[in-house]
């Protein structure tokens, strides 16, 4: 035998027999990444350090703050969370708002590469992606992780300032959800501090706290031995360590700090209780068991064993679920039975139905049945095996991508190693401990998952619905009789019955071939076509290593048709996806495809129609298999597309809607402008929905290989990839014909269209304006529009948000179309108190006047530099290329040339986008909207 081969075996076993050792005792704590420098200083503050390159030349800087609401007295009720807007308006370091200037000016963007949330325990904050070759940023960001410790300035002109900023996102977040919850929260969390505290707080503290109180709330909580740091990046881990304890050991210790753990206990309750929520804007009712649970994170190996346990029973319950909704009408709109977390130290075991007004009885009785026979009976080997294959292909999946994890992924991670105890163990470790810990996982051990969970005490049940229901909901006396029903019924066992020897493609196709190669020399890519017709392009990509993706495309979607034949043709993307693929219904492929990481999907959209895939490497040929099944052996199940469609007609029975889809439906009766192609979804809609037709547009979507170009980019050499393009590619059906989409016109109403509408809402008014016209194509009006877009962001946030106080936000969307015609579009949108919405909505369109005038060289230095920041490491991405690919096959253009971005954002003037904003907002039509409450429209 080779000397090599056996010096290489024994290293093998060697390695093999230490993971074998270092899960033999799994009350050990989970080893910590050896490549994370952490420490604590002598004041107790806790950092973290890594070097990561991913992405090169760039760092991420969080702090975390072991501080939440949680933590408030009455009269700081909302004021951690105001506490979280105050580092962005000055510490000693950085007055007003010269922070967010800063670091803008060198491409760090507010709001998405720099940001923070509060919530009732926790408060974190980061700076993202921050340039490490600009000489100085790297320092003062760590200057700024200092301030946050321990330097906010807190001036009363800034305190009053942001006082209106919050006060209207405390408006955008009175929601149908929020409401809800505060109408459950004291149940769900039994009278505690928890129930009290909703992290945006009272708006009487918001707007009339005395500044003594955040100012007391910062000293008494924003303390070292609360806090911890982390910076990941292409960094020099020992030079940013001797910057850390430099810079952070001054700060001194608090004495006789208040106890941290005097307000996050959750009384038990011994007794069931019961709750009862409704708000107009639900449409369903959903009706819940719940078992509230103690858990805190020990980081040992033998809980994050019971992590996958809990994980696969989930997984387990949710495809049982699955399963029922597939195979019959099921009684129930939704069902989940599952462990999760509810707070960092609780986890809730939740059983719950969510069904129409009127049967929520006979669907919670349905979820409870499914569970019971969990109860009795388990699962099956089966079941469980699949699920670890899934896992197990997963971990080696994510193990392969190991050296992709990004420096934001680690500064999340490190989060959870501070504030919850967890660990951060290297990927070898994560990949090692499922394949070796997870097939030991017993059947009984996830079967009893649900009787462990499963309790008397801390038990609760929680009933939400509309509240203009004209029927009372179930009791919890009723709630309480379905569960004895059910206990003592005798259900019948689960039958997992899917054919063991089940394939997913039984008989391979005949082969076709490549019978021409061109090279594509500035993509580094080449062109195969096929003996039918099909062009694939094919590039090589392995910075996302063990990834291949492919998308097909071609002209004609369903433009094509005709409007009796729309609601067919719709039905496609929304049914077939349900019925199945080639001789395997949903179920049967599910379990077919356990352990594998392929993936297909397709659409049929207005212009074009597209079959994607993805996979790893060794799952290449089944990922092929599937696009070719989609185009030879798709799936139809008419027995399924008939229960469907019973759903769909008994949906539209429910006639309450919730403020928003009043206000999208009337929004898009507006936009539509009588387009006879833009249908309503009701009875008549439903009643032209054909089985035969939507079959018969599907096969002639995909029925054609040579109207179609594959692009396939990934980590697969090409002599790998040909045999299989020329077996399940090159054997598509061909016709040789080649569509095209139909332009059916252009309805976005004409002009300048002002509304006033009365929307049955409380405490606010959405303005809405959206501005479309016709441009002539360049590369240079599609950038200069994305500028303008992003120069807008600025001054609304400046002027509206901070100046103003006006609105938690004004959203800008911009977008550029050539199909069917080159047209530019741009959406602005905010909410705000209804007495302000005329005077802001003027601000609005005052700042639309100055930039057509007056665009500021600070405004579009800070919007180029952050725009070519994000497209430095665009090539590292799979989708890139894929875009890079069909962008040249489709316009001709080559998006690696410099004239294609690069070189119009370098010579780009303030006069350039002055002359774009004129060009467009002078000759855009315009929907200008403001949807207000009802009553206060009747009292204009």
């Amino acid at each position: 035998m080779n000397k090599f081969f056996l010096i290489l075996s024994g290293l093998i076993l060697l390695s093999l027999n230490l993971f074998a050792q270092q899960f033999s005792d799994l009350s050990r704590p989970i080893p910590f990444d050896p490549e994370i420098r952490s420490g604590v200083l002598p004041n107790g503050l806790t950092y973290y350090i890594k070097h990561n390159e991913v992405p090169e030349k760039r760092a991420s800087f969080y702090i975390y703050q072991n501080v939440g609401a949680i933590l408030e007295t009455d009269e700081q009720d909302g004021l951690a969370h105001f506490l979280e807007h105050m580092a962005f308006n000055g510490t000693e370091t950085f007055p007003a708002k010269t922070m967010l200037d800063m670091l803008e000016r060198n491409g760090v963007k507010f709001g998405k590469d720099i940001n923070a949330y509060t919530t009732t325990d926790e408060t974190v904050y980061n700076i993202s992606k921050v340039p490490t070759a600009v000489d100085g940023l790297v320092d003062s960001c760590l200057i700024i992780l200092r301030d946050w410790c321990d330097g906010l300035a807190l001036t009363e002109e800034e305190l009053d300032a942001e006082r209106g900023v919050i006060t209207e996102e405390w408006r955008t977040r009175r929601n149908s959800g929020f409401r809800v919850n505060a109408q459950l929260a004291p149940t769900v969390y039994n009278g505690s501090r928890y129930a009290e505290r909703d992290v945006i707080g009272e708006l009487d503290v918001i707007k009339n706290f005395d500044p003594k109180e955040i100012r007391s709330f910062y000293h008494d909580w924003y303390r070292t031995d609360l806090q911890a740091i982390a910076i990941v990046g292409d960094i020099d881990v020992d030079a940013i360590e001797k910057q850390v304890i430099e810079l952070f050991s001054p700060i001194a210790a608090i004495e006789n700090p208040v106890s941290r753990n005097s307000a996050d206990t959750i009384p038990d309750n011994d007794e069931a209780m019961y709750a009862v929520a409704t708000d107009r804007d639900v449409k369903n009712v959903t009706v819940s068991l719940n078992v509230r649970h103690k858990y805190q994170t020990d980081g040992t190996m033998a809980q994050l064993r019971e992590t996958y346990i809990l994980s696969i029973f989930n997984s387990l319950m949710r495809q049982r679920f699955s399963e029922l909704t597939q195979s019959a009408d099921a009684p129930f709109l939704g069902a989940k039975v599952q462990v999760a977390s509810l707070l960092r130290d609780y986890k809730i075991f939740k059983v719950s139905a969510t069904a129409r007004v009127g049967e929520e009885a006979t669907a919670f009785e349905e979820v409870y049945s499914v569970f019971q026979q969990v109860l009795n009976d388990g699962f099956t080997e089966s079941e469980l095996e699949r699920t670890k294959l899934n896992l197990i292909a997963g971990a080696e999946n994510n193990y392969n991508k190991r050296d992709q994890v990004s420096s934001d992924g680690y500064g999340k991670a490190l989060k959870n190693v501070y504030l919850k105890g967890s660990s951060l163990p290297e990927s070898s470790f994560n990949y090692q401990f499922v394949k070796e810990v997870v097939p030991g996982i017993t059947l009984e051990e996830v079967s009893a998952v649900a009787s462990k969970y499963l309790g008397d005490k801390n038990r609760y049940y929680t009933v939400v619905g509309p509240s203009n229901a004209e029927v009372d909901f179930i009791t919890q006396e009723e709630i309480e009789e379905i569960i004895s029903t059910v206990e003592s019924s005798d259900l019948a066992a689960y039958n997992d019955h899917t054919p063991v020897n089940a394939e997913l493609l039984p008989v391979k196709p005949q082969p076709g071939k490549i019978v021409n190669e061109k090279e594509l020399k500035e993509f580094d890519a080449v062109e195969w076509t096929l003996s039918n017709g099909a062009k694939v392009i094919y590039r090589f990509a392995d910075f996302q290593k063990n990834s291949v993706r492919l998308t097909a495309q071609s002209y004609g979607g369903t433009s094509i048709y005709e409007v009796e034949d729309l609601p067919s043709a719709v039905a496609v993307n929304s049914f077939v996806k349900t019925f199945g693929i080639g001789e395997l219904d949903p179920i049967s492929y599910k379990k077919v495809m356990a352990g594998k990481t392929a993936s297909s999907s397709f659409k049929v959209g207005p212009y074009i129609d597209v079959v994607a895939g993805s996979s790893t490497p060794a799952d290449l040929e089944t990922m092929l298999q599937l696009v070719y099944m989609r185009f030879e052996e798709p799936r139809f199940d008419e027995e399924k597309f008939d229960n469907q469609m019973a759903r769909n007609y008994k949906t539209l029975e429910n006639k309450v809607k919730s403020v928003g889809e009043i206000v999208k439906d009337t929004l898009n009766s507006i936009l539509v402008n009588g387009n006879p192609r833009a249908l309503d979804f009701n009875k008549y809609y439903l009643d032209q929905m054909s089985f035969e037709r939507m079959e018969q547009i599907y096969r002639e979507r995909f029925s054609n290989a040579s109207d179609f170009y594959f692009f396939i980019v990934g980590d697969i050499d090409a002599e790998t990839l040909k045999p299989l393009v020329e077996e399940y590619i090159g054997s598509i059906s061909s016709t040789g014909e080649k569509e095209k989409w139909v332009d059916h016109g252009h309805y976005f109403p004409k002009g300048n269209n002002t509304y006033r509408i009365g929307i049955p809402t409380h405490n606010k008014s959405s303005v809405y304006m959206k501005m479309n016209a016709k441009a002539k194509y360049s590369r240079e009006n599609v950038i200069y529009h994305s500028i303008l877009k992003s120069v807008l962001d600025l001054r609304f946030m400046e002027n509206i948000r901070e100046k103003e106080g006006g609105t938690y936000g004004v959203g800008v969307k911009s977008s550029a179309s050539t199909i069917p015609q080159s047209r530019l579009g741009m959406e602005i949108r905010f909410d705000c108190d209804p007495t302000k919405a005329e005077y802001l909505r003027s601000l609005v369109l005052a700042e639309l006047d100055e930039v057509q005038k007056n665009v500021r060289q600070s405004d579009l230095d800070k919007v180029v530099l952050n725009m070519k920041k994000n497209a430095e490491h665009q090539n590292e991405k799979n989708s890139y290329w894929l875009n890079v690919l069909q962008t040249y096959y489709d316009t001709g253009e080559n998006m690696l040339d410099p004239e294609y971005y690069d070189a119009i954002l370098d010579r780009v003037t303030t006069k350039d986008i002055e002359k774009a904003a004129r060009s467009f907002l002078k000759s855009a039509d315009i929907v200008d909207i403001i949807f207000e409450p009802q009553r206060f429209q009747d009292q204009m």
